[in-house]
């Protein structure tokens, strides 16, 4: 996890992927983060994953599990307002309940539907 100055600069990323892959081995992704210069936002983050296979997560509630604990700290909140602002881009509104339990709340589309028998 990197956190940088400013959300102006997290939005205007574009990471050389192939030399980011080539970088390590042993790792998920590379988290970068920042204070939101929104008010609607306390935080902001991008998710660059090539390792998991695909360049960037657009909204990555994994993440966010602990982004909650460190922007809880840094900015004295236990309830939270994030936003991922990738290409495809969303929000998240993050509480943490207890050290060990929050939630994660946001909308979502769903995409496909099924059903499974075995």
């Amino acid at each position: 996890m990197l956190e940088i100055s400013s959300c102006k600069l997290l939005r205007g990323l574009q990471p050389d992927y192939n030399r980011l892959l080539a970088s390590h081995k042993n790792i998920n992704g590379v988290l970068v983060t920042a204070l939101s210069d929104d008010i609607k936002y306390d935080f902001e983050s991008r998710y660059f994953w090539l390792w998991s296979g695909t360049k960037e997560d657009p909204v990555a509630g994994g993440t966010h599990t602990f982004l909650t604990k460190y922007w809880g700290k840094r900015i004295n909140k236990k309830r939270i307002n994030s936003y991922q602002c990738s290409e495809r881009s969303g929000f998240m509104t993050v509480e943490l309940i207890d050290r060990d339990l929050m939630t994660i709340t946001s909308n979502a589309q769903i995409v496909f539907e099924g059903s499974l028998r075995i």
